[in-house]
């Protein structure tokens, strides 16, 4: 069977590289086979002058092998021939040179060059043609360039003179740097920002140009911004001008469910004032005002800000009821504004179910899931979540049990606030936070020829935002409780995995577990520009039974085999910390490398030696070093013997560094290509774990390798993926064996939902 597989992949890769690139250019023309940029300027590199170009090369996976061409070159000249017209659907026609284009680009070039203030920038262009194959070098020449020599705001408008004179020390342009248009245009619009934070609606950034004096003829410029005065049209008609007003708030207006199929007039006919801010209804009030009024900025009586209604829409779209916010202005006088809020609801109330099905060493089981959600619970668009679970997986490949099964019935409440439920805050203080509560509660049953398992929690949390883009995210776990009860476990289950020196025997006894902690990530992905490289990190930490073992210590309460109990059950003791990093390096719009680091730490302390097998870390996985199957790899170079699952591959101690090319293909699919490395370690030396214990002069050679290839379905709403790994270096082998084979006994298929980083 494998030497087929090997054999299919071996003709497969022939009938690509036999297929010729050049198969569908004309007589008398050259395919653009390469695109090259040389250039004698520091950071001006093909990356940065590739969106300029007019005329690229095919797509190409890791820059040279085009799939797509080739996969084009596949069809034949007879396009009635659906076969043919599919290839050439999912392929990429050929780039065909023109001089044309290639001197469009050169002028793009030269242009980019005078933007970054290289004026007297030289772009020649040297093309070759071999073969019916065409290579481009631009050759770029920057020469000397031009530097900013000094910076001046300069306004006759006396309106705008003051706030102009307090923000000049925040100019973003620098005395010394380099003469660059697009910074020049940056700072524009940060002005324009700035004077419509300060009430100035009606400026824009045709209010503000530059002027660039080179007269000195020496490579420096000097930079003078300059105003222009509002241009209004009179009532007959005339162009007229007059001075920058600054416009203040008089009434706001709200239409909280807001239908673009009804009439204004049908939506209004309920309104309920509260000052100088009212809200329309159609005589049915869905959405509890001060919901609404506790999300906006907006406040009558304040000059307008810009940053305000950015704040205000930032929070608005927060309401779980809420599809998109409108917010509009209009002029009642020369100093005056109202300001009407729009809000178009989502469906209140929905329900999804969701079917599963696994197979277990040929074993078929099913999973049933249900989500109830109403958004507007209460109508202050509060959210209630209720999920239930049943799943059910015959269990006759066990060796130690006859033929039986496992059952697994379990749900979630849920309920979230769009505020931060913290007491003694005042009403500008709530405001000003932007923060979700969310309260949950759940429970789980679980049965199996080993053990009768019961599980509850509940917890309660706090989740806020921040950043202009909201790029920043931080949640506060106040608490989280939970309880497992096991009135049942086999006597052959408890002799074989929880005898007195298994780790994980304190997981299938009755214990308690009390944990708060704090996680913030952030990410500098910015959507309206693909192009551009991001990175995105993570960092947690959470503490559990501190509170109780503090009670139990000044209580004097007496311990059970060396731990304090509550209600004669365990508390669970410990710290545990996770970082995690991942940054995509964008090489243009089909192809990315993605790097990823993750390092964790969990360290149990006083009421407990080890951590629960639940907070313990695993390695192996479609997250991890996926030339491993999920929890089996590790800790460090511990061997196991089981050929099922064995709960001693936890650890305390995880690290995964990873390498991921990501491509795309055609249609939704895309590829990847990628190398991994990782491993778990312990902490302490255990009997049952040997070899996993962390050490410094030991633990970087059991840092395990694999690697392997991937594909990806990207429907847009989700991603699904495949990944294969094949193990590259086993830590758990010795000598030349370390070192694996491509075979399938070491290797693991993946099939997941999303990235894995």
């Amino acid at each position: 069977m494998k030497k087929y597989i090997y054999i299919h992949i071996f003709l497969l890769l022939c009938i690509l590289s036999s297929c010729s690139v050049v198969k569908y250019v004309p007589a008398d023309k050259y395919l653009v086979n390469r695109v090259k940029v040389e250039s004698d300027i520091d950071g001006i590199t093909k990356s940065v002058v590739k969106p300029y170009l007019s005329q690229n090369t095919n797509t190409g996976i890791f820059g040279r092998w085009r799939v797509q061409l080739q996969i084009y070159s596949l069809s034949g000249q007879d396009t009635s021939k659906w076969i043919n017209r599919k290839l050439r659907e999912i392929g990429e026609a050929p780039v065909i040179y023109s001089s044309e284009l290639t001197n469009l680009s050169r002028l793009n070039i030269e242009r980019l060059m005078k933007n970054k203030g290289y004026s007297n920038a030289v772009v020649e262009v040297d093309t070759t043609f071999k073969k019916k194959r065409a290579t481009i070098v631009y050759k770029i020449t920057g020469n000397e360039p031009y530097f900013i020599r000094s910076i001046k705001y300069e306004t006759n408008l006396s309106e705008l003179q003051p706030f102009v004179d307090a923000d000049t020390s925040h100019i973003s342009v620098k005395v010394g740097e380099l003469f660059d248009a697009d910074k020049l245009e940056e700072e524009r619009q940060r002005m324009v920002k700035v004077l419509r934070n300060q009430g100035f609606y009606y400026f824009n950034k045709d209010h503000i140009y530059v002027e660039a004096d080179t007269a000195l003829n020496n490579h420096q410029v000097d930079l003078v911004f300059k105003f222009n005065p509002m241009t209004k049209v009179g009532e007959n008609g005339e162009v007229k001008t007059v001075p920058h007003q600054r416009m203040k708030i008089r009434n706001v207006g709200y239409l909280p469910w807001y239908d673009n199929t009804l009439s204004l007039k049908e939506q209004a006919q309920d309104s309920l004032v509260c000052g100088k801010t009212t809200y329309y209804d159609s005589g049915k009030r869905k959405l509890c005002p001060k919901t609404v009024y506790m999300k906006t900025h907006i406040v009558p009586g304040k000059y307008f800000s810009e940053q305000m209604v950015e704040r205000t829409y930032s929070n608005l779209n927060t309401l779980s009821v809420t599809r998109y916010v409108t917010i509009n202005f209009t002029e009642v006088n020369d100093s005056l504004l109202d300001c009407y809020i729009a809000l178009t609801p989502v469906k209140v109330q929905t329900f999804t179910i969701e079917v599963e099905g696994n197979n277990t060493e040929g074993d078929i089981g099913a999973a049933v899931n249900g989500t109830y959600t109403h958004r507007n619970v209460f109508k202050r668009s509060n959210q209630f979540s209720l999920k239930l679970r049943a799943a059910y997986q015959p269990m006759g490949y066990l060796e130690d049990f006859l033929s039986d099964k496992s059952i697994d019935v379990g749900g979630e409440a849920s309920l979230r606030f769009p505020r931060a439920l913290i007491p003694f805050l005042n009403e500008k203080t709530r405001k000003r936070i932007r923060a979700i509560t969310e309260v949950a509660i759940s429970y789980n049953f679980q049965t199996n020829p080993w053990y009768t398992r019961n599980t509850a929690g509940i917890g309660m949390k706090y989740v806020w935002t921040a950043g202009r883009r909201n790029e920043r995210r931080y949640s506060v776990n106040l608490v989280d409780l939970s309880y497992v009860y096991l009135p049942v476990v086999s006597e052959t289950f408890r002799n074989t995995y929880l005898n007195t020196s298994s780790l994980s025997r304190f997981s299938y006894e009755d214990h308690f577990i009390m944990s708060a902690g704090f996680t913030f990530s952030k990410s500098t992905q910015n959507r309206s520009k693909e192009r551009q490289s991001f990175y995105t990190y993570r960092g947690s930490i959470e503490t559990a039974g501190n509170l109780l073992q503090g009670i139990c210590a000044a209580a004097n309460a007496p311990k059970k085999d060396g731990s304090y109990t509550i209600l004669n059950i365990r508390f669970a003791q410990y710290v545990k910390g996770e970082f995690d990093f991942a940054y995509n390096h964008v090489i243009n719009s089909k192809n990315r490398l993605v790097y990823h680091f993750n390092v964790g730490l969990a360290y149990p302390y006083g009421n407990e030696t080890v951590v629960p097998f639940e907070k313990r870390f695993y390695a192996g996985g479609a997250n991890s070093v996926r030339g491993w199957s999920v929890r089996s790899l590790g800790p460090g170079g511990y061997v196991t013997n089981s050929k099922r699952k064995d709960f001693n591959q936890t650890g305390d101690i995880k690290l995964d560094l990873n390498i991921e090319y990501r491509f795309k293909l055609f249609w939704v699919l895309e590829g990847a290509a990628f190398l991994d490395a990782g491993n778990i370690w312990t902490i302490r030396e255990y009997e049952t774990q040997k070899g996993g214990v962390f050490k410094f002069d030991e633990f970087y050679k059991q840092i395990a390798f694999s690697y392997g290839l991937g594909l990806r379905f990207d429907f847009d709403f989700f991603i699904l993926r495949c990944d294969l790994g094949a193990q590259l270096y086993d830590p758990t082998k010795k000598g030349r064996e370390q070192w694996r084979n491509l075979e399938w006994d070491n290797m693991a298929f993946h099939l997941a939902i999303g990235y894995p980083f």
